[in-house]
């Protein structure tokens, strides 16, 4: 059976994966040769790997109470060394709407939830307004790329300390209440659970440094 593609909601917009069709219409109308030569690159990408083809495909945006396409974004691939690169365009009479904002956010939690650990970008120098959307989406300066300015959002670490401080302080209470001494309870299982946090803690700090000295050694494509 075939997968159904993912629909990202959000207050205004419905975001899914272009069909084959809808890419090949995107190259016939594009006024743009650089936008075309983009779109050929999707679908190819969409054919080569139907595995992963919500990876290559650019996702259109549709305004829930509006037109069924107002931009698109995309990943440029599957990802690699735990990071993915992420693109994104609207017609011009939307911009400025907080349209392109909405959309980055609610893909790059997508990407977040499917294992991704960086979401990278890449805007040209004097793109001043497709910078202002990676700055308020989270993404910070990471250097220079081919096109120019890098920007890269990173995934937070999960806060085990506090996580296992809780569950030990109410599995302590717990205890403690069904041998009258709750105090004793509270801080046997208060110490359990900021030792176990403290360990995971440092063990997803390096598995995290790892990453990032692996992604920057790796070559840009």
């Amino acid at each position: 059976m075939k997968k159904k593609d993912p629909v990202l909601k959000t207050k205004r917009m419905r975001i899914q994966p272009m069909a084959d069709r809808e890419i090949e219409e995107l190259i016939r109308t594009s006024d743009s040769d650089e936008l075309r030569s983009a779109y050929r690159e999707m679908l190819d990408g969409c054919r080569r790997d139907p595995e992963h083809r919500i990876w290559y495909a650019p996702w259109k945006m549709a305004l829930k109470n509006g037109p069924a396409y107002i931009g698109d974004l995309c990943f440029k691939g599957p990802a690699r060394d735990s990071a993915v690169e992420i693109g994104y365009g609207i017609l011009p009479e939307y911009e400025g709407n907080g349209y392109t904002t909405e959309a980055v956010r609610a893909m790059t939690r997508w990407a977040f939830d499917r294992s991704v650990v960086f979401v990278e970008a890449e805007t040209e120098p004097e793109n001043k307004a497709s910078q202002r959307i990676l700055e308020k989406c989270g993404f910070v300066p990471d250097g220079e790329g081919k096109e120019g300015p890098r920007f890269v959002l990173e995934h937070p670490l999960t806060n085990w300390m506090t996580l296992f401080m809780l569950l030990g302080m109410s599995l302590g209470t717990s205890l403690g209440a069904s041998r009258g001494d709750p105090g004793t309870g509270i801080s046997l299982g208060l110490c359990f659970g900021l030792c176990i946090g403290a360990a995971l803690d440092s063990a997803a700090k390096k598995e995290r440094k790892a990453l990032w000295d692996q992604r920057k050694n790796r070559p840009q494509l």
